[in-house]
């Protein structure tokens, strides 16, 4: 049957349905249709419009355009389905293939400390991590590149005598984040539960008694590190997300940004002074960076936004790869 054909022929104005969300209602309308070998075309038409039901339902919305035009817009999706499309997406691919590992990553840090009140400084670095099938890990890290962060920051510089970007005692090295929780040794990680509800249940086994996180700060500690350094499978990744996504202390904002310039979907956790963002590509589900911004106090206003980021893990490759570290 072409149910979506018989859509456009009986309702020629609704906009076109995408390809996901027509093979789920493809898919709802076939388990019935199985049970019939030919309907009626009365029924057809009642069919194809059910179809249009379930499309609207889904919150593609045909709004006509001001000024008569006769054009149609479709409603822009809610971030959390967003999410679980990207999420679907990356559940779908391989584990991957290869003897190691790697995700490069840039360490990006903007700051005004006591030394250089007036002006901004980014310094950047690049590191990658390896880690082989035995598990065993191997960092390389680059040289730290700082500079006044804007022309105006620049210019502050200049004014303030062009004092030295770094202390002679750090030679400007910047001080990494770890984020694995203290004692968790989820291992082996290419084992772990692609199914949410079983892998939170196996990642709560490690849960410390200690008290001194909250069971929510302590799987978005244990889930960053995961997904950031952690070889963890496209199923396990994606198991994440919604693990995350379902935390009552989690929003999920379309439309963000990280320091590289690319925009995607992100789940954000925390409060004023400050937010944690994890940026996922929408298309792929893959994990764009890990990166903290100050927010407003009370923190409403920038839910959909970015806030000022201050400090990014912006990754740029994650994945199983046949090249190896040098030696």
């Amino acid at each position: 049957m072409k149910e979506f054909q018989l859509i456009d022929e009986v309702m020629p104005d609704l906009p076109p349905a995408d390809q996901a969300r027509a093979m789920a209602v493809r898919a709802r309308m076939l388990g019935g249709a199985r049970r019939r070998h030919r309907l009626p075309a009365l029924s057809r038409v009642a069919l194809a419009a059910a179809a249009v039901s379930l499309v609207l339902v889904g919150g593609f919305v045909a709004v006509s355009m001001l000024g008569g035009s006769g054009g149609e817009t479709a409603a822009v999706p809610e971030p959390a389905a967003v999410l679980g499309a990207a999420a679907d997406r990356l559940a779908a691919r391989p584990p991957g293939t290869g003897a190691w590992w790697r995700r490069e990553m840039l360490h990006v840090s903007r700051d005004r400390t006591k030394d250089h009140p007036t002006f901004t400084v980014e310094r950047r670095v690049k590191e990658v991590l390896w880690v082989n099938r035995e598990g065993r890990q191997r960092t390389e890290t680059g040289d730290v590149v700082a500079r006044p962060l804007t022309a105006a920051d620049e210019q502050a510089w200049k004014d303030a005598g062009s004092p030295k970007l770094c202390k002679p005692s750090d030679d400007c090295r910047l001080g990494r984040t770890f984020f694995t929780p203290l004692g968790l040794t989820l291992k082996p990680v290419a084992g772990l539960p692609t199914d949410p509800e079983a892998l939170k249940a196996e990642m709560l086994r490690h849960f410390p008694a200690s008290g001194v996180d909250s069971q929510e700060e302590w799987l978005w500690g244990a889930a960053t590190w995961l997904l950031l350094d952690a070889e963890s499978t496209p199923g396990t990744r994606a198991a994440l997300y919604r693990i995350l996504a379902d935390l009552p202390g989690t929003r999920v904002a379309d439309g963000v940004t990280d320091l590289d310039g690319r925009t995607g979907v992100a789940l954000m956790h925390g409060a004023s002074p400050a937010r944690r963002q994890i940026v996922i590509d929408r298309d792929s589900g893959d994990l764009l960076a890990v990166q903290d911004a100050l927010i407003p106090a009370g923190g409403q206003a920038s839910d959909s936004g970015n806030g000022e980021v201050f400090d990014s893990y912006v990754v740029k490759r994650l994945g199983w790869t046949d090249e190896a570290p040098q030696e």
